[in-house]
């Protein structure tokens, strides 16, 4: 008995290891749930446990959950898919090699600390699909110092170093890393988040909008590097630990206003010294809490909002005439007074109505007309502008003009996935039939393994070395061959479509064949293959500086002109082509080019503009991150 029981025993093993064969699939390929780095359950990412570099989270995930990639030190990068709807609290925390991050559109929520920690992060796009925000999202983001927000996001904005609410009536957070020693508070403002000023790097002076009644509780603790705080007249209240912690804190213009200020309000912040007028609640305060108390200021009376490079302020909230104060404006015994050598009328009749805070001496900009939005005669081509104290000259800085968008030049700015969708139509609109007396039926089926690789369905398997794609293949699927041991691939006339990371990283891919037929080439698809490394060392047979295949799609260039021309003939200027290429000040797109793909120009910092463009049609949201360029230059 005791054998019988051991040979059935054996049977049905043997019948579990059949099973899970055949669940695997005879090609060998893991599916996004296998494998190993990716801890799922359901559709929630809840741990990361590789150490990958760069990362692409599986697009069958719509929810990062809270710590899935905490305390990560290897990744240097993510791509976060369309299908991601949620980044949950503390998802990256501490991930302090990754330098850049694009939320997708379809993210609608941010949880608190999502980024927190990131030292090196110094580039974020968020989409337009944002729609719940937590408190310290980039919280020690020490290299941080500003974002994009899509435009079309209404309930998140954009300024100056800082991240709002979608009116700018809330301060969600002032960026760690934010450039300029001065910020002054929009005058839109009447809330300011939890942490909302923690551990700044460079900002000394602060000046609070005048529409905030409270100092909430720790609004405005661990501030880092501030020296200085101007409260307005409007304050009311000073919350429990609102302005703690604050090592480098020296002074805090506190108004006569302030009538309610709690006893651990400056808890830890042990040299500051506390302005106000004689015979106030914060002079009784100061005087119980034996915390200094002086009468006159003695921070800086200019506080010109300061940051390098400082944005048009957007025209959102409830008064958005508020603008930065003149540069010619200076205040001496109490008086403000304005040099009319440098303003035209216009701008004298704006500094006419700039008003000291008679509490703080800090001045109003009710009014106020930046220089450079004074018009100049048309033979002006140089100007100076005083920012955070320096006089800078802004001017055209090739051939005397700047490019900018030729005129009348109009493109769809989208994202990849809906560039994708569109294209889709417009190829099924194609195949209809044009016989109004024909009655046309389609047949539509979900993609079957003989029209496409599937996504890593050869992931990191080194021992494949060779594999002839069947001619019925019209799809290679994100990440198909990505680390495979690859040497050779002639990709067949069927194929139309080669996703993200395809091929990435095939050390050994040395040969590759890509026909006429492929119209879409997805980000890094070959980066890193032997092929691609050969021809930037200048060991292809291709000729000139322009890598260009498939259906006109340019996927390389290894030129270093200042002045580049695009060959006439490519149709699409791939993803990342020109990425990094500072040299670049201009670039002439030929009437061919129908598309610019995300990511196209991203970082080339100096360039100014595009000639031509006029066959364009497309350009995918990010192209030209980084750069004096916008996509919504485009727009019509």
């Amino acid at each position: 008995m005791k054998r019988i029981h051991i040979a059935i025993t054996s049977v049905a093993v043997l019948g579990i290891l059949v099973l899970v064969t055949v669940a695997r699939g005879i090609g060998g390929g893991v599916t996004a749930a296998e494998d190993e780095r990716f801890r799922i359950n359901g559709t929630t990412l809840t741990k990361y446990l590789g150490t990958d570099t760069f990362v692409s989270i599986p697009d069958t995930v719509t929810t990062i959950g809270e710590e899935a990639f905490s305390g990560n030190e290897t990744m240097t990068g993510v791509e976060i898919p369309d299908s991601i709807t949620t980044i949950s609290y503390n998802a990256f925390k501490n991930c302090t090699a990754l330098t850049a991050v694009i939320v997708p559109d379809t993210v609608e929520k941010i949880g608190p600390g999502a980024f927190e920690g990131c030292t090196a992060l110094t580039s974020v796009e968020i989409g337009e699909g944002v729609s719940s925000w937590g408190t310290g999202v980039f919280t020690n983001c020490d290299s941080l110092a500003k974002i994009t927000v899509d435009k079309d996001n209404e309930y998140l904005t954009y300024y100056n170093g800082a991240v709002y609410n979608g009116n700018m009536t809330m301060l969600y957070q002032v960026l760690p890393g934010r450039e300029g020693e001065n910020y002054a508070m929009p005058e839109t403002v009447k809330d300011i988040d939890t942490y909302a000023f923690w551990n700044l790097k460079n900002t000394k002076n602060v000046k609070v909008s005048s529409a905030v009644s409270v100092i909430p509780k720790q609004s405005m603790s661990s501030m880092g590097s501030v020296e200085n705080v101007v409260l307005p007249d409007s304050v009311t209240t000073i919350g429990e630990r609102a302005l703690a912690n604050n090592a480098n804190l020296k002074q805090a213009a506190v108004p006569a206003s302030v009538t309610n200020i709690d006893k651990k309000a400056f808890a830890g912040s042990p040299d500051v010294k506390i302005f106000t007028t004689k015979s106030s609640a914060a002079d009784t305060f100061g005087s119980n809490n034996n915390i200094p108390v002086i009468y006159e200021s003695e921070y800086p009376t200019d506080f010109m909002d300061s940051n390098v490079g400082l944005e048009e302020k957007p025209n959102v909230g409830d008064d958005s005439t508020d603008n930065t104060t003149s540069a010619n404006t200076t205040t001496t015994d109490g008086q403000t007074t304005t040099d009319d050598k440098t303003q035209n009328s216009s701008s004298d009749d704006a500094s006419q109505s700039q008003q000291q805070n008679s509490s703080s001496g800090f001045q109003s900009t009710e009014g106020y007309i930046h220089p450079l939005d004074v018009p100049e005669k048309d033979d002006v081509i140089g100007k100076t502008v005083i920012v955070a104290g320096k006089a800078v000259l802004l001017m055209d800085n090739h051939k005397e003009r700047v490019y900018g968008i030729p005129d009348g030049v109009q493109a769809q700015v989208v994202t990849e996935s809906q560039a994708k969708e569109q294209e889709s139509q417009e190829n099924n609109s194609t195949d209809a039939s044009d016989d109004k007396n024909t009655i046309s039926v389609t047949y539509q089926k979900d993609p079957a393994e003989d029209e496409s690789i599937a996504q890593r369905k050869f992931y990191k398997q080194k021992n494949l070395t060779n594999y002839e794609i069947s001619e019925t293949i019209k799809k290679i699927g994100r990440l198909a061959f990505a680390e495979s041991g690859l040497k050779a691939v002639n990709i067949p006339e069927s194929v139309t479509e080669i996703e993200y990371g395809a091929f990435l990283s095939c050390v050994d891919l040395a040969d590759v064949k890509i026909p006429a037929t492929v119209t879409h080439i997805g980000t890094k698809a070959f980066e890193g293959t032997a092929w691609l490394n050969n021809w930037h060392n200048g060991d292809s047979t291709s000729d000139g500086d322009f890598l260009i295949v498939g259906d006109g799609i340019l996927i390389a260039y290894k030129g270093n002109a200042a002045h580049v021309e695009i060959p006439d003939g490519v149709k699409q200027i791939g993803s990342e082509v020109f990425k990094g290429h500072t040299e670049i000040l201009d670039v002439a797109v030929p009437a061919s080019v129908t598309k610019i793909c995300a990511e196209a120009f991203r970082n080339c910092s100096e360039l100014t503009g595009l000639t031509g463009c006029e066959g364009l049609k497309t350009v995918i949201r990010g192209a030209f991150y980084g750069t004096q360029l916008s996509e919504e230059n485009f727009k019509k």
